[in-house]
């Protein structure tokens, strides 16, 4: 069996896993932030939006075949490049688990997912070509059916909870927004998808590169589980945001348009879009 069978069915295996352990254990509800007052939401509301959108954009395929980068980089350099992604991401969530979510968590997140990629692109490169793994987007039109879909079921449809959470003062509601949009909506993109998984894509072919960039990125939120529920916890996050994770791999694999994923990741992220929807709530 090759490498590449292997990753995919390991990557399914942790899906399947995570979910048959929330229902068998009766942990149907899951709450996707760590925000004082958070409302949680159900199974169903992790799964459904997403897999809607997935299977949406297996079915509308680009209309301009999208670019495959870095096809033309040294696999060696990929292999390099792949291994420094992997141990960021893997440090990353063990790093927050030291310092915590205060003031300097998005100093952390800046420094281990920005700056030492970028150090390390630059002195892996050793005078040859940029990898350029975020090319112009070709295709606009073709993942709207999946975006729109995901919004509606996740958003606006009753698998949305409504805002529930205890919200600070317009202006540090302001700041710690733009942070967010910055550190979480635009970086994570960036580097999970952009740069991660789109090297692993390289090397091992689409499924496993989603499946793997899919599962670190819900390692990434670790930090939200409690000590007395570890096991209960990483099934929560590989149901929840793996799976979150998992759909923005399609659609990057698919589509190759950064923007549409920081979008939705936008939407997910900030506060005022719930705002807009739940005014009452």
């Amino acid at each position: 069996m090759s490498r590449s069978a292997i990753m995919t069915g390991v990557g399914l295996a942790a899906f399947v896993v995570a979910y048959a352990t929330l229902i068998l254990t009766g942990n149907t509800e899951i709450r996707m932030s760590a925000d004082p007052g958070a409302a949680g939401v159900t199974l169903w509301a992790t799964l459904l939006p997403p897999l809607a959108a997935i299977i949406l954009a297996r079915l509308v395929p680009p209309r301009v075949p999208p670019p495959q980068p870095l096809a033309e980089l040294p696999r060696p350099r990929l292999v390099t490049e792949s291994r420094m992604l992997v141990a960021a991401a893997l440090v990353f969530p063990l790093a927050v688990l030291l310092v915590g979510r205060g003031l300097l968590y998005p100093v952390v997140k800046v420094a281990i997912l920005l700056v030492v990629p970028l150090v390390g692109f630059r002195l892996l490169r050793k005078g040859g070509p940029a990898a350029r793994s975020m090319p112009a987007p070709v295709t606009w039109l073709a993942p709207l059916p999946a975006v729109l879909t995901w919004f509606l079921l996740a958003e606006v449809s009753p698998l949305s909870p409504p805002l529930t959470q205890q919200l600070p003062d317009p202006v540090t509601l302001a700041v710690g927004s733009l942070i967010t949009l910055l550190t979480a909506s635009v970086l994570e993109e960036i580097f999970y998808r952009g740069w991660l998984q789109t090297r692993l894509e390289a090397l091992y072919g689409t499924w496993p590169g989603i499946l793997v960039t899919s599962l670190l990125f819900a390692a990434m939120h670790v930090s939200h589980i409690r000590p007395d529920a570890i096991g209960i916890g990483l099934a929560s996050v590989v149901a929840a945001q793996g799976l979150f994770g998992l759909m923005q791999g399609c659609l990057w694999a698919r589509y190759r348009n950064i923007w549409v994923i920081i979008l939705i990741h936008v939407v997910v992220n900030l506060v005022y879009v719930d705002m807009l929807i739940w005014p009452s709530a």
